[in-house]
């Protein structure tokens, strides 16, 4: 049985709309870059690898949802490649300098994904 936090957390998740959920995924992979960057920096690269794996695994989820029979998907789907391989570089070669080049990708994806959904919501009504 789920303690009442948990319940909470699952019942929200559930009840958000995929333009809330695409967001918390990009807000977590923002969290995770800068914690991996904190972590490089200061030589905890263990750690920093484990993190940045995970922000991994969330660009990987976004690429295999894309659908693909929209133009847009397949370039979200390369631009998703791309800052999964400078992640996997910022981790081989222990510098931060590739994560401090995705971050503003990453944060004007989200950005963009905000308006979006903002607009979308806006046509509903």
């Amino acid at each position: 049985m789920l303690n009442p936090f948990e319940q909470y957390k699952k019942t929200s998740v559930n009840t958000m709309t995929k333009g809330e959920l695409l967001l918390l995924l990009f807000d977590e992979a923002i969290k995770k870059l800068n914690q991996g960057k904190l972590l490089i920096e200061n030589n905890d690269y263990d750690n920093a690898n484990v993190v940045l794996g995970k922000t991994r695994h969330i660009f990987n989820h976004l690429i295999v949802t894309l659908d693909d029979k929209y133009v847009l998907s397949q370039e979200l789907a390369d631009m998703y490649m791309f800052i999964n391989g400078e992640i996997i570089k910022a981790t081989s070669m222990k510098s931060a300098k590739y994560i401090d080049e995705i971050l503003p990708i990453v944060k004007e994806l989200r950005d963009t994904w905000a308006e979006a959904d903002v607009i979308a919501r806006a046509s509903r009504n």
